[in-house]
């Protein structure tokens, strides 16, 4: 099937005539609202937390120091887990913060021959972080 070809209209103004371009509108573009960073988090010293806790479940601390630490229905569970045996951590602890006064923390350690893992959940409140949760993971 051959092509069709169609005639284009004029495109040229008609002579003698005026022809005054119309300006083109713009719609004006909207502001940008950059929101209001958070402040950064009170700073936290995840290995002494995590240190505080595996001495205390080790023996090697008293058990009153899980107070300081640790939320009091948290720190007398944790109480209840102290045995004498020796623990250390392995790497430095990973933390991640979900919300500027919450920060959550993870570290393997090795206990017994044996590596395991610990999750721990810590809370910023009264200028200190203290535990919420403290998990070991065997």
């Amino acid at each position: 099937m051959p092509p069709v070809v169609r005639r284009l209209p004029a495109y040229e103004p008609p002579a003698g005539a005026v022809v005054i371009p119309r300006p083109r509108l713009r719609p004006r573009p909207l502001p940008v609202r950059v929101p209001v960073p958070d402040p950064p988090s009170p700073a936290l010293d995840a290995v002494r937390l995590v240190g505080v806790v595996l001495e205390v479940l080790d023996g090697r601390r008293p058990g009153r120091l899980l107070r300081e630490v640790a939320t009091p229905v948290l720190a007398t569970r944790l109480g209840l887990l102290v045995r004498s045996r020796t623990t250390r951590m392995l790497r430095p602890p990973r933390v991640c913060h979900p919300s500027q006064f919450a920060a959550e923390i993870a570290v393997t350690i090795r206990r017994d021959e044996r590596v395991l893992a610990v999750a721990a959940r810590a809370e910023h409140d009264d200028d200190r972080w203290h535990f919420t949760a403290f998990t070991v993971l065997e």
